[in-house]
């Protein structure tokens, strides 16, 4: 699968799926294993940003597709932040 492809896909599942992410993050009824599942998943989508990143990175003259991968990294990474402060540490928890 090609670079850009690779990308457009990884777009693609970020733009269709925030909304319902964010949405369960937020909703206090659901559990907090469903919610750290939900911010596994997106490390895991954060990981492949990141190597997709670099792949695009050692390949010359792919600038606009640098530009797009650098800011889906750094969307994904603050949904995932986002995401993490939906779910309680444990001295929060206790309080």
């Amino acid at each position: 699968m090609t670079l850009d492809l690779r990308l457009e896909k990884l777009k693609q599942i970020h733009s269709d799926k925030k909304r319902d992410i964010i949405r369960i993050a937020a909703t206090p009824g659901i559990p907090i294993r469903r919610k750290q599942l939900l911010y596994a998943c997106l490390n895991n989508l954060c990981q492949l940003s990141a190597r997709l990143f670099g792949e695009i990175s050692n390949n010359p003259g792919n600038h606009d597709l640098l530009e797009d991968a650098a800011e889906l990294d750094a969307s994904l990474l603050a949904l995932r932040k986002q995401v993490g402060s939906f779910i309680p540490t444990r001295t929060r928890q206790a309080a």
